[in-house]
């Protein structure tokens, strides 16, 4: 690519976006980039907050007159990777994985396009997009962002109907079967020990 002052400028272009090799700048980062940035970036936040609660800062004066801007501030970026992770679901090229040992702090993108012939990919991409779109659970409306937030830090109940309410085809089955199950068993110990 020719740059604005006529030198040639060497770019690479891939999943996570534009980017200028000679100065190691992403110059047009792509939602897949900004996505795993901001995942990365909010697991190092995570980690700093919870080191300082162990270190004790909720009984610090400052922190409790700021409780309510750290919780906007945490319930902001939940969203933000909320909506960046519908986004790379729907279009259904990309899927994130976690790396297997904790002490890493890293996610690997891994797609169909990687390893299967373009063609075959696309196939791959379109079937998988059919078979979500079968077992899809409700949309994210605003109530259920707000359950969602809630059940993260929320009751067992608020858990429990999140779940309950986000699965959809087969698994409502199951989970009602594991439900008619785990009631069944608690009946008969009472009925047995008391």
């Amino acid at each position: 690519m020719i740059g604005r002052k006529g030198r040639l400028t060497v770019i690479c272009h891939n999943e996570y976006g534009i980017t200028d090799l000679r100065r190691k700048v992403t110059i047009k980062p792509t939602y897949l980039f900004r996505e795993v940035r901001l995942r990365l970036e909010a697991r190092l936040l995570s980690r700093q907050y919870t080191s300082l609660i162990a270190e004790g800062m909720r009984g610090w004066e400052a922190y409790k007159e700021h409780q309510e801007s750290f919780k906007r501030s945490l319930h902001a970026i939940r969203r933000a990777l909320m909506r960046y992770k519908d986004r790379r679901i729907e279009s259904g090229y990309f899927y994130i994985c976690k790396h297997k040992s904790k002490q890493y702090n890293r996610v690997f993108v891994m797609s169909p396009l990687y390893y299967m012939p373009r063609k075959e990919a696309l196939k791959r991409v379109r079937y998988l997009l059919q078979r979500r779109q079968a077992y899809a659970p409700p949309s994210r409306t605003a109530d259920n962002v707000a359950v969602l937030g809630a059940s993260t830090h929320g009751s067992i109940l608020a858990r429990f109907v999140t779940s309950f309410g986000n699965i959809g085809g087969r698994r409502l089955t199951i989970k009602v079967w594991l439900i008619y199950l785990f009631v069944t068993v608690i009946l008969a110990c009472i009925i047995l020990f008391y």
